[in-house]
């Protein structure tokens, strides 16, 4: 599990990798996490840059609603810390 730390905001834990272009890479959240939810809308997807982060490296992250959400619509989440984690 991929848990992204942004200082001052919920730690956002991440499932897997579901594809990788530009430099981005689209996860799905955690099954615990389940999604993340903006006013009445709820998302399941976040962009992660770079694709696949390094364990205490800097990463930038957006949440989607859509994997085919134009980039004008993803919310950024700021920037924050990789670390992996198990879920168990």
């Amino acid at each position: 599990m991929l848990v992204i730390r942004v200082n001052g905001k919920r730690p956002i834990k991440l499932e897997r990798k579901l594809s990788e272009a530009g430099g981005w890479g689209l996860w799905d959240f955690h099954r615990a996490e389940s999604s993340y939810t903006i006013g009445v809308k709820t998302h399941r997807l976040a962009r992660v840059r770079p694709a696949e982060p390094a364990a205490g490296k800097p990463v930038e992250l957006f949440i989607m609603r859509e994997a085919s959400a134009p980039e004008s619509e993803w919310i950024s989440f700021g920037e924050g810390v990789a670390a992996y984690e198990s879920d168990s």
